[in-house]
């Protein structure tokens, strides 16, 4: 029993290290840089979808943490137990706060798919529907984490949900690469370009790099804002 105990801690602890990596991994292509970034000056701040990645990543950072709680709650409990009712009032307060901020990712990811739904960009409609089904799987996984009865259950749940975390950060990256980079000339538009299929990185359903370009009809992928001439 203390072997398994033993082997279970340590796979969820690798689990929580590839999270804080990746989530790390996703804040260095964004936040870290942004006050050298022409995408992100005064006059091009507010548009879309760069406003959204912002909300977004400050949403995947907290979301990393409540997972850090949540795993914290689930520690404790004793082995041999058949039930995490002893826990339950401690685990209540990490589901609520990974629902919320779960459910405000699914909230902003489907803002940008009927954006680009509106602007008749069928690939950024596939990106960002990616992105919210990514979203809504997370949340289901807090629900089945929060309505596990045993402790056995209860570790399964939460190493889905962990993959879950996982597989969102990654499709985020997916929808944001390269972002924070791209220094475009005034009067130009910022455009993320589909990855070919041989291309994409494990776990990417669909994924771009963004760039910049002269004309909007030139980007065969998603626009994002055009930097206004001074």
């Amino acid at each position: 029993m203390e072997t398994g105990r033993r082997k279970a801690e340590t796979s969820m602890m690798d689990s929580k290290r590839l999270m804080a990596w990746l989530t790390v991994a996703a804040l260095s292509t964004t936040l870290v840089a942004a006050p050298k970034r022409t995408p992100h000056s005064p006059k091009a701040s507010n548009g879309e979808p760069f406003r959204s990645f912002r909300m977004l990543d400050a949403k995947l950072t907290l979301l990393a943490h409540q997972q850090e709680a949540l795993n914290a709650a689930f520690n404790p409990v004793q082995v041999g137990s058949r039930s995490g009712g002893a826990n339950s009032g401690r685990r209540t307060t990490p589901f609520s706060d990974m629902n919320s901020t779960a459910a405000g990712i699914v909230l902003l990811a489907g803002g940008l798919e009927r954006l680009y739904q509106r602007r008749h960009q069928p690939f950024g409609v596939q990106m960002f529907r990616a992105l919210r089904i990514r979203a809504e799987e997370v949340q289901r996984g807090v629900s089945a984490a929060a309505k596990a009865q045993t402790r056995s259950a209860a570790e399964s749940a939460a190493k889905r949900l962990d993959e879950g975390i996982v597989s969102l950060v990654v499709q985020f990256q997916a929808a944001s690469g390269g972002y924070g980079a791209a220094r475009c000339s005034p009067g130009a538009w910022t455009c993320c370009e589909p990855k070919r299929s041989k291309d994409l990185l494990q776990s990417e359903q669909v994924a771009c790099m963004w760039g910049c370009v002269r004309t909007a009809q030139t980007c065969t992928g998603f626009l994002g804002p055009r930097i206004r001439r001074p």
